[in-house]
């Protein structure tokens, strides 16, 4: 750790083979994932990825089985191989991971390559060669060399090593702009270069100008006939004009090239352009990819969703560009202007014979001509912009639509949201100044809520005139309210996301528009099949869906993405909340709301998985995960009560699986008495309940609800739901410390199960049966059920079940069976990981513990109970949280670690009521703790009322009987 307690640096260096190092030291992943999702995650720069798009990056489309649970083992094994700073480190939340890690050598080629750019615009050539050599020093190989295999690893290590190649490009060209570049190092570099990239014109050209300055003429003139071969094989173009002046310059040999040439006379940017207020940020890269198409005379359509900054970057593209501009602005325009008199007035011309497009190329010729806002009159521009580029010569045009011209020159280019680290530039840019310091994180929560969507950051960046940026970030998620000012400079059409998102919807068919407003109640995307289900009533035919679907992706409303075998829709957060504004104000969402509720409960029955237990039924369910929990949480203020309990007896195992106990009670408790509901289904919620409440240390609610669950089974003559109530009071006398109590109930209910034929139910049974036989100390007897239950889970492959088998697990140590304990562990974790189960992993991690414990490997024992507390989703202050905690605090003791245990046994015993069985289990360590603190009667007394209370309560369970028998020999 470093001086003063912070927490340890942990630096990613990516530019070579990826290596980890904390502090400053190397840390060994001999795992290429581990090092995958380290680099991943610190070129994230701090900010939490999403699982779905980690995933994509990690595994890529087409393997994307379980991705929440691969991840999640993922991240427990880079935590464990990061050491003591990894559970810090390595964080959670917002359904995405985030490590606190930076790339030092990227950030610093980052900071040499903005020096260069400030240079060349400058004209600095003797820095640019400078910031070039100290931005290039910075490699050691090719980016991500070792972790090419994976698919994000292989595009961004592309990504870096062109970058690499620019800035290598930049250094040579300033050298020559130097006068040097004609020494054999420096020729032999070019030559180099040009070999491995034969169609990089801008390398070519300074190969021949190398050339040519040494004298060797024929061979620059080689170059240059070589490049304009290769492009017309391969590509099937001719060199950009520059290239051919380049070459024309070569034949006539013009005297300036022998000596730098003069710096480029300052391009005066059209005066129809728009002069914009604010810097622009975040798109350089964009911008070099549009100057380029530009150069070679293409048609660009620009598309993306309203605020995506479109309009903005197409200007900025012309300012920059060296030609002549036209900006055409189709805003205005409605549907049926003509929009040939428009291009002629942009062109400077007036109405009069002959073709009025054809006049327009003609004039235009040699131009860029910038066609802005197309989406409304997208059939007349694309027949004009045709025409354009028909009858007219060097004529680039780009055009910004959020839909396609669907003609057969243009280039679609998708412009994307803004990545993070740009995102956060730009609302500090325009945040009000002298707001004072920013906090990264919350800057981060601002643009995400935002969809860092350019017009939502500048917005959001403008609201600190008024708010904190805290307290914006605590009420940004209220887009559509808060979101409403904006620039009122001419030239800037939308001042408001709500303006912005009110154009697009008024271009929209109805159809379109129910379509858009009603897929709001998806918060996860959705798949077509999930949308004929949901969206269609009197006013829409489930025909339609699909056509109005691919017109709202065409408009960039709707992103297509990839998802296993097929494809999801997916609404940007600002759209959804835009469309569920809509929904409201259409008085629809009720009953969108009902109809979403009964498709979610279908799809999770229709997967099967609580028939099967199976990790490819869960994979199935949890695609649609993130609607369920929303949908159910839409559904506590509404009137759909009895759907939305019934939906929430379907997610009660997955939910208990993954630690959410309190999502359990809070669902339950807002639905169970839904005057809708069924009763078997109230019976059954009742039933769930009272496990919830076991499990965060509530046993007497559980116990009063069970009450009622059992009265209404019982009037309505239900054993389906009998025999849940019998299973769960069994689990209550258990977490009371009264296995023997137990017993009866168990044994009643495995009975029923099997006269139902629910064998999964009995297997449940006789495992939780076990667990009451081994806390009464009976192990033969537990192992035997244990044994029996093993058997029946994997003749039925319940992977659920056999997930949880890490339970014999302690009953096997305690009777010397370690290899056996450890094969039983193995199998839990195999299925465990297939499962994505974080408590049964947390679990494994105990008993793994408990294992190296008994076989005197203390130093891993306490590493192994640390894991379990730091899984993901597992709470400390829940049931399987505070048994880890008494384990760990255990092994502190036996390592001399006093004060830390005892902080740890007090928190547990604060937090359980009296009698109970954390309390139980902690009374030996508080004899234990009286005993290092040198209080031997207060520790005889511990000692005596422990056994008085184990004797009265046949409670024998072998971990607490051995720390009672420490403190007792200590005494």
């Amino acid at each position: 750790m470093p001086a003063g307690g912070g927490a340890a640096e942990i630096t990613v260096h990516v530019l070579g083979p990826v290596e980890v190092r904390i502090e400053g030291t190397s840390v060994r992943l001999d795992r290429p994932l581990e090092r995958a999702l380290a680099a991943r995650l610190a070129l994230a720069a701090g900010a939490s990825v999403p699982d779905d798009r980690l995933a994509r990056d990690l595994w890529g489309d087409t393997d994307l089985n379980r991705p929440t649970a691969r991840l999640q083992v993922l991240a427990s094994r880079l935590r464990g191989s990061l050491g003591s700073v990894g559970p810090a480190a390595l964080t959670r939340s917002g359904g995405g991971y985030a490590l606190a890690a930076t790339t030092p050598d990227l950030a610093a080629a980052e900071a040499a390559s903005e020096r260069l750019q400030a240079a060349v615009r400058s004209g600095d050539h003797a820095a640019v060669r400078s910031a070039a050599s100290e931005a290039v020093a910075h490699w050691r190989g090719p980016a991500l060399a070792d972790l090419r295999a994976i698919p994000y690893a292989l595009g961004e290590g592309e990504r870096l090593d062109a970058w690499l190649l620019e800035l290598r490009i930049e250094g040579l060209a300033a050298d020559l702009e130097l006068g040097g570049g004609t020494g054999p190092e420096a020729v032999a570099e070019l030559q180099g270069l040009a070999t491995e990239h034969p169609l990089h014109e801008r390398l070519r050209g300074l190969l021949a100008v190398s050339y040519y300055r040494s004298g060797r003429q024929a061979d620059a003139l080689e170059t240059l006939s070589t490049l304009r071969t290769a492009l017309a094989d391969e590509l099937g173009v001719d060199p950009s004009p520059a290239t051919a002046e380049l070459e024309l310059r070569l034949l006539r040999q013009e005297p300036s090239l022998l000596a730098a040439p003069p710096p480029p006379v300052a391009h005066t940017p059209d005066q129809r352009l728009p002069v914009p207020a604010t810097s622009f940020v975040g798109r350089d890269d964009d911008v070099a990819d549009l100057l380029e198409r530009v150069v070679n005379d293409e048609l660009v359509t620009l598309l993306g969703p309203p605020g995506a900054g479109k309009s903005r970057l197409a200007i900025e593209v012309a300012r920059r560009v060296e030609r002549p501009v036209t900006l055409i602005e189709l805003a205005p325009l409605t549907a049926t202007d003509d929009l040939s008199g428009t291009f002629l007035r942009a062109a400077g011309l007036d109405r009069g014979p002959g073709d009025p497009l054809q006049r327009t190329a003609a004039a235009l010729s040699g131009r860029l001509v910038v066609v802005d806002n197309a989406e409304h009159v997208v059939e007349a521009t694309a027949t004009a912009v045709e025409a354009l580029r028909r009858y007219g010569t060097q004529l680039a045009v780009i055009v910004t639509s959020q839909r396609p011209l669907l003609i057969s020159e243009e280039r679609v280019y998708e412009v994307p949201t803004l990545s993070t680290e740009a995102a956060a530039k730009l609302f500090d840019d325009r945040r009000l100044a002298g707001s004072g310091p920013l906090d990264p994180q919350l800057v981060d929560d601002v643009v995400a809520a935002v969809d860092r969507l350019p017009l939502g950051v500048e917005l959001a960046a403008g609201l600190t005139r008024t708010l904190s940026v805290s307290q914006l970030a605590q009420r940004i998620h209220d887009r559509m309210r808060l979101l409403v000012g904006g620039s009122r400079i001419d030239g800037y059409r939308h001042t408001s996301l709500r303006a912005a998102l009110d154009w697009s919807h008024d271009l929209l068919d109805p159809v379109e528009q129910i379509v858009l407003r009603r897929a709001a109640i998806f918060a996860g995307g959705f798949t077509l099949e999930a949308a004929e289900a949901v969206l269609p009533d009197d006013l829409l035919d489930a025909g339609g869906v699909a056509p109005a679907l691919i017109g709202l992706a065409d408009r960039s409303l709707v992103a297509v993405r990839s998802a296993g075998d097929g494809k999801r829709f997916v609404l940007l957060e600002t759209v959804r909340d835009y469309a569920a504004d809509r929904l409201r104000e259409a008085g629809e969402q009720s009953d969108v709301l009902a109809r979403a509720l009964r498709w979610a409960r279908e799809y999770i029955e229709a997967k099967d998985y609580l028939m099967t237990h199976s990790a490819e039924a869960l994979e199935e369910v949890m695609y649609e995960w993130t609607n369920v929990i929303a949908l159910l949480e839409a559904a506590v203020p509404s009137a759909h009560g009895g759907l939305a309990l019934e939906l929430a007896t379907w997610t009660d195992e997955i939910l208990i699986s993954r630690g959410r106990y309190q999502d359990c009670i809070r669902f339950y408790e807002a639905f169970v008495d839904a005057p809708d509901a069924e009763d078997a289904i109230r019976a059954e919620a009742l039933s769930n309940l009272s496990y919830a409440y076991v499990m965060v240390g509530e046993v007497e609610r559980a116990a009063g609800v069970l009450v009622r669950a059992g009265e209404i089974s019982a009037r309505i003559g239900n054993d389906v739901q009998l025999m849940r109530v019998l299973y769960h009071r069994g689990i209550v006398a258990i977490q009371r410390g009264l296995p023997m109590e137990a017993l009866s109930p168990l044994r009643s209910g495995r009975a029923l199960a099997g006269q139902l034929g629910k064998m999964m139910a009995h297997s449940a049974f006789q495992d939780a049966e076990a667990i009451a036989l081994e806390y009464a100390g009976d192990l033969p007897g537990a192992l035997a059920l244990y044994e029996a239950s093993l058997e029946a889970d994997r003749a039925a492959n319940n992977e659920h079940g056999l997930a949880r088998v890490a339970g014999m697990a302690t009953a096997l140590i305690a009777t010397g069976q370690i290899a056996s304990a450890i094969e039983c562990l193995d199998l839990a974790e195999t299925h465990a990981d297939r499962l994505g189960d974080p408590v049964a992993l947390s679990d494994i991690h105990v008993g793994r513990g408990r294992v190296l414990l008994a076989s005197g490997s203390l130093p891993a024992a306490i590493e192994c109970f640390r894991s379990a507390l730091s899984h993901p989703d597992v709470a400390e202050s829940d049931l399987p949280g505070r048994m880890a905690q008494l384990d760990l605090a255990d092994a502190l003791l036996l390592a001399g670690a006093v004060d830390e245990a005892r902080s740890l046994v007090s928190s547990v015993v604060a937090s359980s009521p009296e009698h109970n069985l954390n309390w139980l289990v902690a009374q030996p360590l508080l004899a234990l703790l009286a005993l290092s603190a040198g209080d031997a009667p207060a520790a005889a007394s511990l000692v005596a009322s422990a056994a008085a209370e184990y004797d009265s309560r046949s409670f024998h369970w072998w971990p607490a009987v051995t720390r009672l028998d420490r403190a007792r020999a200590g005494l």
